[in-house]
């Protein structure tokens, strides 16, 4: 079997696409172990009960997962709706700055939506983001 020049472009073409998607896998899993993060749960005890990005309306727990201290003792959980833009909620928390892995139980979802989520320093400083569903 003789592979012609443009079948050779096409073999190496969907070897390129095949890969791409593959190293979006491996970024978002390097992002997830390395990186700063900001997820969700139902509760968290001894460890997160029910991680998730879509929740019914009522109190969630907000996770903050750091690369290092977070080196502030207060901080605010700032909750914008994604659909307007606006600031829906902003909620203070004081911390430990020696923390890497934090919890901030209870934060208050009445309104079906999506939110962006955004743990701030009090100069404004984002620590880390994300978006959840209440549905």
């Amino acid at each position: 079997m003789k592979l012609t020049r443009i079948g050779l472009l096409v073999l190496a073409m969907s070897f390129v696409i095949a890969g791409c998607g593959r190293i979006k896998q491996i970024t978002e899993i390097t992002d997830k172990l390395s990186g700063d993060r900001l997820y969700f749960c139902e509760r968290y005890v001894a460890s997160e009960i029910g991680e998730g990005s879509q929740f019914k309306p009522g109190k969630v727990t907000v996770m903050l997962k750091l690369s290092k201290s977070i080196g502030v003792s207060e901080v605010d959980i700032n909750i914008t709706d994604v659909s307007t833009g606006k600031a829906v909620d902003t909620q203070p928390f004081t911390v430990q700055p020696s923390w890497d892995y934090i919890h901030f139980d209870d934060v208050e979802f009445n309104k079906k939506g999506k939110y962006k989520v955004s743990c701030l320093k009090k100069d404004g400083t984002v620590i880390a983001t994300n978006e959840v569903e209440i549905i």
